[in-house]
């Protein structure tokens, strides 16, 4: 009874599988499926709290199709308020776990996109001139939010221009460059 029992979920896994590549060779997809874009890049916050700063992301993707595909963007963007007169400097940081999705206008090898993500924001800021010890002390938010994108991909190269809405004008602007893994023409 135990291996009859085995051999059931066995049965089930190859028959699918087996099904999954006779569907996939009848597919018209040009591209992979899977990929993971990781980029990095300047961020300018909202307002003018803050001068400008640094950002990088990781965002693993599914494609649906070849113009539409799904992912996470997980994101952290630290920014720098310096001021060169006084003592008064401040950092914010913000990091980010998104639902996104990509449309991709063409299927060239110069793909242009627009897309769209919604999430949870973490926010944090820390004044110079404040009395933190530990990290443990920073204040920090979390906030929902969306995104709006729009950019390039050229082969495996990943350029993006995105703004981050997010409440109590901690909202801010990126300009990414980056690499994609995976996610290349079949075959």
């Amino acid at each position: 009874m135990m291996k009859k029992t085995m051999l059931l979920p066995l049965f089930l896994v190859f028959t699918l599988v087996s099904q999954a590549q006779k569907d996939d060779e009848k597919s018209t997809q040009v591209f992979k499926k899977f990929k993971v874009d990781v980029s990095a890049g300047y961020a300018k916050p909202q307002g003018s709290g803050t001068d400008g700063g640094a950002l990088f992301a990781i965002e693993p993707k599914y494609a649906l199709m070849d113009q539409l595909s799904v992912g996470l963007r997980m994101e952290v963007a630290v920014t720098v308020k310096i001021d060169r007169v006084g003592d008064d400097s401040k950092a914010k940081g913000n990091g980010s776990y998104l639902l996104t999705g990509d449309y991709y206008f063409n299927n060239n090898k110069f793909r242009p996109f627009g897309g769209v993500g919604a999430g949870l924001f973490t926010l944090a800021s820390v004044d110079a001139n404040s009395n933190i010890n530990t990290a443990a002390d920073i204040p920090t938010s979390n906030k929902f939010g969306f995104m709006a994108r729009t950019g390039f991909e050229y082969g495996h190269l990943r350029f993006g221009l995105e703004y981050n809405f997010v409440a109590d004008k901690a909202g801010y602007f990126g300009v990414k460059l980056g690499a994609c893994i995976g996610g290349g023409r079949k075959g």
